[in-house]
């Protein structure tokens, strides 16, 4: 949901895939991204990053060579309409987005009760991987005091990756049945490390937002952290993946 006092055409998160998975599989990719809105066209460039990755167009290394065909296409997706002189400027700057992808595997012959799953970061995206109530991996800040104004973001401006990758981050693990996975953008994923050290459940509350054991609806939850200042007023997405 976009940032309060914004309207739904200013989101600029972006997520993927877009409706819930119910088939088995034997890979899975998923991923969300965080664009800048400091920048212009951001909702453009995290919707580029996040579905290329899920489509496996770049593998999990972001390496700048993978990068450049989505840079040149969201180049031309911005410039299919004559735009001013003050946005023109902004183009030459880039767009900026923080992304969090997640690759989860069958292992053979496991008949998908488990197997591998592998992730990558750059920025402050968070994954939480959760076995019952055991926090098996928060990956990639642990911690509410590790989220700050200036994360590290990728570009559709090539020039500006250059040191960027040096802070990408990767991680791996195995997941069994009824494993789950929590991807967040920032806001809410520093609610959640909060919660976690001040001895609170708060895993409980995403794995049942949008249920029928729900207590409120996710945007209504949501709505109310804001209004009590529990979250920082951004834009905000949850992807929950339940291994059932």
């Amino acid at each position: 949901m976009p940032k309060a006092g914004t309207i739904e055409a200013e989101y600029e998160d972006a997520f993927w895939p877009n409706k819930p998975i119910h088939d088995q599989t034997k890979c899975v990719r998923l991923a969300i991204a965080d664009g800048a809105q400091e920048s212009s066209f951001s909702k453009i460039w995290a919707t580029q990053l996040v579905r290329h990755f899920c489509k496996g167009q770049f593998d999990a290394s972001f390496n700048l060579d993978a990068l450049r065909e989505i840079q040149q296409r969201w180049h031309t997706i911005v410039r299919r309409r004559p735009l001013p002189w003050y946005a023109e400027e902004k183009i030459l700057s880039g767009a900026f987005a923080a992304i969090l992808g997640l690759v989860l595997e069958d292992q053979e012959s496991c008949n998908g009760s488990q197997g591998q799953w592998r992730a990558v970061a750059v920025g402050d995206c968070c994954l939480v991987h959760m076995r019952g109530e055991e926090i098996l991996a928060r990956f990639p800040l642990d911690s509410s005091e590790a989220f700050t104004n200036r994360p590290h973001l990728l570009s559709s401006h090539p020039a500006h990756n250059n040191t960027v990758i040096e802070h990408l981050r990767t991680i791996e693990g195995g997941w069994v049945q009824d494993d789950s996975f929590y991807l967040m953008t920032d806001a809410l994923a520093c609610w959640f490390m909060r919660e976690v050290e001040e001895g609170r459940r708060p895993w409980s509350i995403l794995r049942d937002l949008d249920t029928t054991s729900g207590i409120k609806p996710f945007r209504e939850w949501v709505n109310e952290l804001r209004v009590n200042r529990k979250i920082r007023n951004d834009d905000v997405t949850l992807l929950r993946i339940d291994l059932a």
